[in-house]
């Protein structure tokens, strides 16, 4: 399980309440943190002539389950699930895990594993490996909920081939970015997430990218960081996940929430692959991984 899921709060705002949604998006956290402070100060100066105190209650939504599952193609690798609760707006953003759950994984409506709980709210097998273009469904029940998930493992292996790096102005400055490159096969619907580390750091931005306008070709698409840079002598490592589009589809709505692209008044929750009510995605991605020193 990568550090950015485990750490990436959504606040949504259901009838104007800001709630704190996922403990496991603060990247959205920042951004309704940012919101909310400049609404506050706005109201600040327009009542700064009234004598009448103003008593703002901030009401919590309900409380939802929170699911994080991974496989992947990796030998070794635990298939995970995690399992936690959305979180009160001011409370912090460690992951608080849900005991007591009962999971499981279903390959190709065949053979079904258990995954034990390893750690408060973690579950996790070695009992099975992902094999690229196999189905995998996900249940958990707890406290007589019932949740579901498919994913399935892209058919095709993508290999990433190479890593390199280059200048790119954003902002009126100029920052070092790495660009990926690999041959996105013939057919449209490919879909990749890359997750970047940088002297063993896992970097919190959401990079994904599909072939919707290069099917075919060969894709070389910087991976930007507004919010790092690297420097000479960094190590940097990038992960490439060929993902399925549910997968995509959450990656990328957390990623326009979290960065405010989607323009939306009320910052929504992203669009989840999980039945039954719960936050959260299950993904089945095969994983190719390349390292590079800053020059």
């Amino acid at each position: 399980m990568d550090m950015l899921t485990t750490s990436l709060i959504q606040r949504r705002t259901a009838t104007r309440k800001p709630v704190r949604q996922y403990n496991h998006y603060w990247l959205v956290s920042s951004a309704i943190k940012t919101l909310l402070a400049f609404s506050c100060v706005l109201l600040v100066l327009t009542l700064s002539s009234c004598e009448k105190v103003i008593t703002i209650d901030i009401d919590e939504a309900e409380k939802r389950y929170v699911v994080e599952g991974n496989i992947s193609n990796i030998a070794g690798t635990v298939a995970e699930v995690k399992l936690s609760q959305t979180k009160r707006f001011e409370d912090n953003n460690d992951f608080a895990g849900i005991s007591g759950a009962t999971v499981t994984i279903q390959v190709n409506n065949g053979n079904t594993f258990s995954l034990p709980e390893t750690t408060r709210g973690v579950y996790q097998t070695t009992a099975f490996t992902g094999v690229p273009g196999n189905t995998y469904k996900l249940t958990i029940t707890i406290n007589g909920n019932t949740f579901t998930s498919t994913s399935t493992m892209p058919a095709r292996l993508v290999n990433l081939d190479t890593l390199t790096v280059g200048d790119l102005a954003f902002g009126g400055s100029t920052t070092r970015v790495i660009y990926p490159d690999y041959l996105d096969p013939v057919g449209p619907g490919n879909s990749y997430r890359f997750v970047q580390y940088v002297n063993g750091v896992q970097v919190k931005k959401v990079f994904v990218q599909d072939d919707a306008i290069s099917d075919g070709l060969r894709i070389t698409r910087p991976l930007i960081n507004q919010d790092g840079d690297i420097k000479r002598g960094d190590i940097v490592k990038v992960s490439m996940q060929c993902i399925d589009k549910n997968v995509y589809k959450y990656w990328y709505s957390l990623d326009q929430a979290s960065t405010g692209a989607n323009q939306s008044a009320t910052p929504a929750n992203p669009v989840s692959n999980i039945s039954g009510g719960a936050l959260g995605y299950f993904s089945a991605h095969s994983v190719t991984s390349k390292t590079i020193v800053i020059p």
